[in-house]
């Protein structure tokens, strides 16, 4: 019985791993989003806004004539790191990195991937989503169509989405829109049914037969 005692701590630190696993799994999270754009007559425009998942934010601003900005927040201090639109990679891929990148896509059908990841929603439920538009035309009766499409398409939504409209009437163009939502996923459930789902269809699926790769540096 020796031996026992000696698989006894494994075997509960196992039991413990595999629970929080689970735990993990299973155990939901809120994702906060909001977005505020807005464009102008003389073609300028502005989007900002943000998302939150748990205690990780990030929040971004977009203008013409500005390159997108980035900031990422962690249990609420800013973090340091700053994407470099302008950075080029130092280094080429390697062309057997990217033969074999080719060689597993290839096994893979763009058209069914998307479809799993539709079907993903399942583990997503929509709390709130609100929509306010504000928007105005040169040509009123363009304004007046969309006021009219609108009206119908939020005739039939559902309850958790809700869309508000403001038309303006002052012949000029011009638009803003506002969002605020909240739901409820379970990301990690979404990532391993579709990391389950590509190991079957490339195990499922025969690898194309390989390209000969010339000599790198040549």
């Amino acid at each position: 019985m020796a031996w026992a005692y000696g698989v006894l701590p494994w075997a509960v630190g196992l039991l413990l791993v595999g629970g929080l696993f689970t735990l993990m799994c299973y155990w939901p999270l809120r994702l906060e989003t909001s977005l505020r754009a807005r464009g102008l007559a003389d073609g300028s425009w502005f989007l900002a806004g943000g998302f939150s998942v748990s205690l990780a934010q990030v929040a971004f601003v977009w203008a013409r004539g500005v390159s997108p900005q980035l900031s990422f927040l962690l249990f609420g201090r800013k973090l340091s790191w700053k994407p470099d639109w302008n950075r080029k990679l130092s280094r080429p891929v390697p062309k057997r990195v990217k033969a074999a990148t080719r060689r597993a896509w290839a096994r893979l059908d763009p058209v069914n991937l998307g479809l799993k990841i539709l079907e993903e929603r399942r583990h997503l439920r929509l709390r709130y989503l609100n929509v306010d538009l504000a928007y105005g035309f040169k040509d009123p009766l363009l304004t007046g169509r969309l006021v009219g499409a609108l009206s119908m398409l939020s005739a039939v939504l559902p309850d958790t989405v809700t869309l508000r409209q403001a038309p303006r009437w002052d012949f000029e163009d011009g638009w803003e829109v506002t969002l605020d939502g909240r739901a409820v996923m379970k990301p990690w459930l979404m990532l391993l049914d579709v990391a389950a789902y590509v190991v079957r269809q490339m195990r499922s699926r025969p690898a194309p037969p390989s390209e000969p790769l010339a000599a790198e540096g040549r």
